[in-house]
Formats: C-alpha cells, structure tokens, sequence
C-alpha cells in the first residue's frame, strides 16, 4: 500500500471548522511563509480588504453579449428571438418604404404626364390668343383707315 498523503490546501479553499489546523502551501524545498497570500483568500480584516480593493486593477464592465461567449454556448433564446424581431422589422420596414416611395413615384408619373398635357394646352391657347390679338389689330387698323379716308363720300348726313 501506498503512503498516506499529506492533506493539500486548495487555493481559495477555507477551513471548514475552526478545529482543522490550517495548512500552509509549500513550494519545492522552501519553508512555509507567514502571511502567505492564496488566491481567493478571504482578508482577515477590513483594512486588508480596502488595500486589495486599491492594488486590484479596474476592469470595464463584460458587455451583455458576452456571457454566453464566456460559458462557451451560441447565443440565448433571448438574443435569438432579438435578431429574429430585428430582421423581422427591417423587413417591414423596407417594404414599407418600398411601397411608399413607388406609390409616390407613381403619382409624380401621373402628375408629369397632367403638367405636359397643360403645358401643351396652354401654349395653344396662348398661341390663339396671339392670332386672335393680330386679326383684332388689322381690324383696328382697317377701321382707322375707312374712317380717316376724305375719298370716300358722307354717309353719315342721308341716314
């Protein structure tokens, strides 16, 4: 049979009754040091306890996102629903648009073809009134002429 092994301390393990004698770690041939700090050692006082909290560096926040990365998972339901919603929405969102913007660019098709047709109208009217305003003024001036004409006889004095 083998040797019994002498008990080992874990670090960060705590005693579990204050009658267990506490086991210092021992490297390979050194002595056991007082106040030998283990990893995940609870402080003895509060004084302890702010120092470490000074000498710990500061670390940001772990994003939410993280966390299922951290535990070597995919992502969560949560996090799966989410991007299902969101690609949900975009798609409604952009056939929205879509059908917005082609109804709009319709109407402005239609709107076009009603201002070419009133532009067309408007320059035959305009065009008719020119020919109208021109027969008027020969007229004028036909009239003008028969009036100031002494060649022709008196007609006004028989009636």
């Amino acid at each position: 049979m083998a040797a019994p092994r002498p008990p080992r301390v874990v670090p960060g393990e705590a005693s579990e009754s204050d009658s267990e004698p506490e086991l210092l770690v021992e490297t390979a041939g050194e002595a056991p040091g007082a106040g030998l700090k283990v990893p995940g050692e609870a402080s003895e006082t509060e004084e302890e306890e702010e120092e470490e909290e000074e000498q710990r560096p500061k670390t940001p926040p772990v994003p939410a996102e993280e966390p299922a990365a951290v535990w070597g998972g995919g992502p969560s339901l949560l996090q799966q629903r989410l991007r299902e919603g969101t690609g949900r929405l975009r798609g409604a969102v952009g056939s929205a648009l879509r059908q917005s913007y082609g109804s709009a660019a319709r109407s402005l098709g239609g709107l076009g073809g009603a201002l070419g047709r009133a532009q067309v109208t408007a320059a035959a009217a305009a065009h008719c009134l020119r020919l109208a305003r021109r027969d008027l003024r020969a007229v004028a001036d036909t009239i003008d002429i028969v009036t100031g004409c002494h060649l022709l006889p008196d007609i006004r004095g028989q009636l």
